[in-house]
């Protein structure tokens, strides 16, 4: 994987049809739960201050689901980087048969990283960053969560720079992106419903390429430590 961008812009672009298959089937319902539950917790929850409980909740359910929701894109590229047949099928399987595994994780990590991210942002910021390889890994080699924890932590640990790097930059520009669309739609209509099909179409548009994108670079990233700890190991034996 030398060129993880140029890869994932050509996968996105030459297997739309395929990818939006992925989006209608798996992001889109998490979305809708998402909408959903957040429109209900924001109504039923008074508001005391700037920021309320019910801020606490939607940023842990928009944590849990973005991490939960990455399982099929990247069983996806994974497939396509290794040349398996049925990609598409494949990916779609192994969400629903190993999507239980990263499903706990992300809502233990979810819970932690809102939690740092209520301490002033870096603690969670640093936490996610550490451990966002490690769901990856789990699905690269259709092992739990619990036995990639230790790969996907050294690459973490490694490439904690670029990942919290990509993290915080791709999710201001998704933000402000959202922000600048939702403002010029409000020019045309004050239709909540127009809103937030307008939010839920960005998400599907801009997320499986974030994801698709970040498999790329953590195939590399662990390409080149297997790479390393091969020469590493032959250097010790003296060849």
């Amino acid at each position: 994987m030398d060129h993880p961008l140029k890869n994932t812009w050509e996968l996105y672009t030459g297997k739309f049809e395929q990818i939006l298959v992925l989006m209608l089937t798996t992001t889109l319902p998490l979305l809708l739960i998402h909408s959903f539950a957040t429109n209900y917790i924001y109504a039923i929850t008074p508001s005391f201050s700037i920021y309320s409980v019910a801020d606490i909740y939607n940023g842990f359910l928009t944590l849990l689901l973005f991490l939960y929701a990455q399982t099929p894109y990247i069983r996806f590229v994974y497939n396509e980087h290794m040349g398996k047949d049925h990609s598409l099928r494949n990916s779609i399987f192994i969400f629903l048969a190993n999507g239980f595994t990263v499903f706990i994780f992300a809502c233990i990590t979810a819970f932690l990283t809102t939690i740092g991210f209520m301490l002033f942002l870096l603690p969670g910021l640093i936490l996610l960053a550490l451990v966002f390889p490690v769901p990856y890994l789990s699905i690269f080699d259709e092992k739990s969560t619990w036995k990639s924890f230790k790969e996907g932590f050294r690459i973490g640990k490694k490439r904690f720079l670029k990942i919290s790097l990509m993290l915080f930059l791709l999710g201001m520009v998704e933000l402000l992106f959202g922000i600048f669309v939702t403002y010029q739609l409000f020019n045309i209509t004050s239709s909540f419903a127009a809103q937030m099909i307008t939010q839920m179409t960005i998400n599907l548009l801009f997320f499986p390429f974030l994801i698709m994108w970040m498999t790329s670079l953590i195939i590399k990233w662990r390409e080149q430590l297997e790479t390393f700890d091969v020469s590493g190991e032959k250097s010790e034996i003296g060849v």
